[in-house]
């Protein structure tokens, strides 16, 4: 009986030491004693795409609040820099040049590959809002005066390089595509004439290439 009772104690004491290695393998994500960083950067942006065909340039910015040195989430917001305009419509707008205004922003997430090395790759999506017009960039009196307005969706995944230039410093190339939708909006000629639509999603998505110069603490 002694024999057994010893037998069954050595066992029971194996048992529970083989559990407890096994329970320092396993990592649970909502463990006490797990520690999570935070952190934050921030910057501008720049961006370079397509409008109706033509070269274009978007400049912004954003920032972000970064977990673990890896993953992040913030907002971001850009607008058309470089001169885009609509010749066909001066006729119905009674405008000489009239110049498209395209803005837009949103939320900002991503996920950072091996973000302690000097070089590392990256992925991102910009999920964002905003309106696309036309306005005469002529016209001394209310040079913002825009018209023929419409709402837009914009989605932006990416693929990324980093270059950790200093602790607080780094630069960002990414490359992905510019998917627009919701620009269906018809207007009405005032001289006349039937509802015509202004603006089509393809002439403002297209793939695109950006360079952000990020700030903070990685």
């Amino acid at each position: 009986m002694k024999k057994l009772l010893i037998i069954g104690f050595i066992s029971l004491f194996i048992s529970s030491s083989v559990f407890s290695q096994e329970d320092e393998q396993i990592q649970y994500l909502f463990q006490g004693n797990k520690k999570i960083t935070v952190s934050g950067f921030g910057g501008p942006i720049v961006e370079f795409s397509t409008i109706n065909n033509e070269f274009a340039v978007f400049v912004g910015g954003g920032g972000a609040v970064l977990f673990n040195h890896a993953f992040y989430i913030g907002g971001y917001g850009e607008g058309l820099t470089t001169g885009h305009y609509r010749y066909d419509l001066k006729d119905e707008l009674d405008i000489s040049a009239p110049k498209i205004a395209f803005g837009h922003g949103g939320f900002w997430l991503g996920y950072i590959l091996q973000p302690l090395n000097a070089v590392h790759a990256g992925i991102s999506s910009k999920i964002g809002w905003g309106q696309v017009s036309l306005y005469d960039p002529y016209f001394t009196y209310d040079p913002y005066d825009y018209r023929a307005r419409d709402g837009v969706f914009v989605f932006i995944p990416q693929l990324e390089l980093e270059l950790n230039l200093f602790p607080w410093f780094k630069v960002n190339f990414g490359a992905g595509y510019r998917l627009v939708s919701g620009l269906n909006q018809t207007y009405r000629n005032p001289k006349g004439g039937d509802y015509i639509q202004y603006y089509h999603n393809s002439d403002f998505s297209g793939f695109e290439g950006s360079v952000s110069f990020l700030f903070g603490w990685f």
